[in-house]
């Protein structure tokens, strides 16, 4: 019975070190930050209406490396004035081993998104508090469901294509 354990713990080992993913550094790439002045939304009221838009770049840097940078926009608008405009993106280095051809876009797409998102939160939350207006928290990003319907109006543009 302790043979049984030892060898489904050994296999389990095995299979979590087929597939593995490193963070070797996240670090922020670049930050800006742009706001009318006061005077400049005089009679302009309530909060501003908030839109957040991301984008990715991906560089691969050598067999199973990778740079990810994750930029994170949020515009501001009070009435037809953009109130505040404010970009971050953070970057990270990622070491993989194990992963098939297959399963990396998945993981690139997904899972290094989902650790850079909550560094681009907290820099934006930051550099809004600065400049005087109140950000509401950013909620998360279900990157799994970004990414599927990417994959889904890819597969829809190639049949179009086709047609």
């Amino acid at each position: 019975m302790a043979e049984e354990n030892q060898g489904a713990a050994q296999g389990e080992n095995a299979q979590s070190r087929e597939a593995q993913m490193i963070v070797q550094h996240v670090f922020l790439k670049d930050a800006s930050y742009e706001a009318k002045s006061p005077q400049e939304l005089d009679g302009a009221e309530g909060q501003p209406d908030m839109n957040l838009s991301l984008s990715q770049r991906t560089n691969q840097l050598d067999d199973n490396r990778w740079e990810v940078i994750l930029s994170v926009t949020v515009t501001a608008k009070q009435g037809e004035n953009t109130a505040f405009l404010c970009e971050v993106q953070y970057g990270g280095i990622f070491q993989f081993a194990g992963f098939s051809e297959q399963q990396m876009p998945y993981v690139i797409n997904v899972l290094c998104p989902n650790v850079l998102f909550p560094y681009n939160r907290t820099q934006i939350s930051n550099m809004v508090a600065a400049g005087g207006y109140f950000m509401p928290p950013i909620q998360p990003v279900n990157f799994e469901a970004v990414f599927r319907q990417r994959l889904a109006e890819g597969q829809a543009g190639e049949q179009a294509g086709n047609a």
